[in-house]
C-alpha cells in the first residue's frame, strides 16, 4: 500500500503525467495530406485559452499554399472559425508556421490542408488541449503593480478630497473650515468605498483562480494498481478513480486495432525489463491482465487510452511484482499481441561506425540467432528538435526480413527518460493517438458531432502494410522534450512472432528547431 501511495505522488508531482503521453505534450505526426507526405508538430499551451505553435514541413516540392483549422470536437464544421494560413519561414525550405487559438479544454481535430500543383490534400491531427500550467506572476512586477495601485488609490481619494472641498469655491478664495472637514468626511468615505471594492474584486478574482485550479487545472487520473495471485499466476489489477479530475470525465473508450488499452510495464530502476500488454475491461474502470513470467520488483506502469471525445490519456501507476510463481504463460495463452523482454540495465551507448546498412553511426542489436535490428543513429540527438529515428531488420546475409504488422502497423517504439519523467508510444505515423484520429475522421465524414463511434468503424478504418512495405526500412518521427538519457524499446513481429530491440541514447541541450 505504500508503495503504491508513493507512485501516486510521483505522478501528482508530474505536470503532465497521464495527458497525452507523460513529459512529452508536443504532437508529431508523419504521413500523407492527400498526395504531399508532411510532417507536423504541435506545440499545445500551457495555459487554456493560449495559443497553439503548429509547424509544417512538406516533405516533397510541389506544396504551393498550407493552412490549418482547429475543431473542437463539440463543435464540429459549423462552429469553427476559418482556417489560418501558415506562412513560410525564410530561410527553410518547405516550412510553414501558424499559431492558434485554442479557446477551451478538451479533444481538438487539427485540419491541415496542401495546395498546390497536384491539387488540394487534407489531413487529421488530433491534440489534446488542456490546462497545465498555473501562470505566475513574478515578484518584480508584483512589486511594481501594487506601488502603481497605491499611487492610483491615493489619488483618487485626493481627488474626490478636491471636488468636494473646492469644486464650488470661487477661484482665488480659501475654503471655509467646515468644507476642510467635509472634503476630509468624504476622502473617508471614498477610501472605505474603494477598499470595499479592492477588497471583493481580490475575493472574486481568488474564486477564479479557485476554479480554474480545482475544475480547468489538468488533474492525472488516480489508477491504483495492485497484483493479484492465486499461487499459480499473477493477475494485474487496475482500478481507476476520476473523481478529482475536475470537469474532464471519465467518457466512454473507443478500441484502438481492437484494444481498449495499451498498458506497458517499465522495471526500475534499471529498465531492464519491459512488457506490453492488453488488459481485459471487467468493469467500466477496473482493468485485468494476466501478468506474463516478469522478474520480480518494482514497476512503472504507462496505460494508453482513447476516449469517445477524441481525448487521449496515458494512466500512470506503480506496482510490485513479488517472488514467487508466475506461471509459465506464451503469448498465446494470454492476449496474442502480449509481449516481454528481459535484458541489460540502462546505459548510454556511443554510435559505432560498422558499415551496416550504408550507416555511419549504425547500432546493432540482436533479435535471435539470425535476426538483428539496425538504428541508423543520428549523429547527434537534440533536445526539441524533431528528428526521424530509423530502423532496419535484417536477416543473417544482412537482407531486410519482411515484418508482419503488428496491432495493424509494422513496427511501435516507447521511449522513457532514465528519471521517469518522459514517456510516449510512437508509431510511424508519430505520437498521435491513432484512434483519436480515426474518431475525427469519422465524425468528419458522417457530419454529426455526437454520432457514438463503434469498434466496427473503427476496424474498417485500419490499413494494414503492404506486402512492399514490409520489407521496407522504418522509421518514427519524434521530438525529445528534454535533454537526458532515454532508453528505446522497438518492437516487429517476424515469423508470427513479437520480438524487441532495445537501444539507449543520449539527448543533448538545444533549442526548439523544426527540421531535421
Amino acid at each position: 500500500m505504500r508503495r503504491t501511495f508513493a507512485g501516486i505522488l510521483f505522478l501528482c508531482l508530474l505536470p503532465l503525467a497521464g495527458f497525452a503521453h507523460v513529459g512529452s505534450p508536443n504532437v508529431v505526426f508523419e504521413g500523407q495530406a492527400g498526395p504531399y507526405p508532411i510532417r507536423v508538430i504541435i506545440r499545445p499551451p500551457p495555459v487554456v485559452p493560449g495559443l497553439a505553435e503548429i509547424s509544417v514541413r512538406a516533405l516533397t516540392n510541389g506544396a504551393q499554399r498550407v493552412s490549418v483549422l482547429p475543431i473542437h470536437w463539440r463543435a464540429g464544421f459549423k462552429g469553427a472559425p476559418p482556417p489560418d494560413v501558415a506562412k513560410p519561414i525564410p530561410g527553410e525550405t518547405n516550412l510553414y508556421h501558424a499559431e492558434l487559438w485554442l479557446m477551451t479544454g478538451g479533444a481538438y481535430s487539427v485540419h491541415v490542408s496542401v495546395e498546390g500543383a497536384a491539387g488540394l490534400g487534407t489531413v487529421i491531427v488530433p491534440v489534446n488541449s488542456m490546462a497545465t500550467r498555473r501562470l505566475q506572476m513574478t515578484g518584480f512586477l508584483g512589486a511594481l503593480l501594487a506601488g502603481l495601485g497605491l499611487l492610483l488609490f491615493a489619488m483618487l481619494v485626493t481627488i474626490v478630497g478636491a471636488a468636494v472641498r473646492e469644486s464650488v469655491l470661487t477661484p482665488g478664495l480659501q475654503p471655509a473650515r467646515r468644507a476642510i472637514w467635509r472634503a476630509r468626511g468624504a476622502v473617508t468615505l471614498a477610501a472605505l468605498i474603494l477598499a470595499t471594492a479592492l477588497f471583493g474584486g481580490k475575493r472574486w478574482w481568488d474564486n477564479v483562480d479557485r476554479h480554474y485550479r480545482n475544475n480547468r487545472l489538468f488533474k492525472p487520473v488516480e489508477v491504483m494498481a495492485s497484483v493479484q495471485s492465486d499461487g499459480i499466476q499473477h493477475t494485474l489489477r487496475l482500478e481507476i478513480d476520476d473523481k478529482n479530475t475536475g470537469s474532464l470525465s471519465w467518457a466512454p473508450l473507443v478500441p484502438d486495432h481492437g484494444k481498449l488499452m495499451h498498458t506497458f510495464l517499465v522495471r526500475e530502476p534499471g529498465l531492464d525489463v519491459f512488457a506490453h500488454l492488453h488488459p481485459t475491461r471487467r468493469s467500466e474502470k477496473r482493468f485485468e491482465a494476466l501478468l506474463p513470467p516478469l522478474p520480480a520488483g518494482e514497476y512503472r506502469i504507462y496505460s494508453d487510452v482513447t476516449h469517445e471525445n477524441g481525448l487521449s490519456k496515458t494512466l500512470v501507476a506503480t506496482v510490485a511484482i513479488p517472488d514467487g510463481p508466475a506461471g509459465s504463460l506464451t503469448p498465446n495463452e494470454t492476449d496474442p499481441d502480449d509481449s516481454w523482454h528481459v535484458g541489460k540495465a540502462l546505459e548510454v551507448a556511443r554510435p559505432a561506425s560498422n558499415g551496416e546498412a550504408n550507416a555511419a553511426n549504425a547500432q546493432v542489436v540482436r533479435l535471435s540467432d539470425d535476426i538483428v535490428m539496425l538504428w541508423e543513429r543520428p549523429p547527434e540527438l537534440i533536445a526539441n528538435r524533431d528528428v526521424s529515428l530509423r530502423f532496419h531488420v535484417l536477416d543473417g546475409d544482412r537482407q531486410r526480413v519482411r515484418l508482419e504488422p503488428y496491432l495493424g502497423m509494422l513496427s511501435h517504439a516507447v521511449i522513457r527518460r532514465d528519471d521517469g519523467t518522459v514517456f510516449t508510444h510512437l508509431h510511424p505515423a508519430g505520437n498521435l493517438s491513432i484512434a483519436s484520429q480515426q474518431v475525427f475522421e469519422l465524425r468528419t465524414q458522417q457530419g454529426q458531432v455526437r454520432k457514438r463511434i463503434t469498434p466496427e468503424m473503427m476496424e474498417k478504418m485500419c490499413r494494414l502494410p503492404s506486402p512492399e512495405e514490409s520489407r521496407r526500412a522504418f522509421s518514427f518521427p519524434y521530438e525529445f522534450p528534454q535533454p537526458g538519457v532515454y532508453r528505446i524499446w522497438v518492437q516487429v513481429k517476424v515469423d508470427g512472432r513479437v520480438r524487441t530491440g532495445v537501444f539507449d541514447a543520449e539527448v543533448s541541450v538545444g533549442t526548439s528547431q523544426i527540421g531535421s
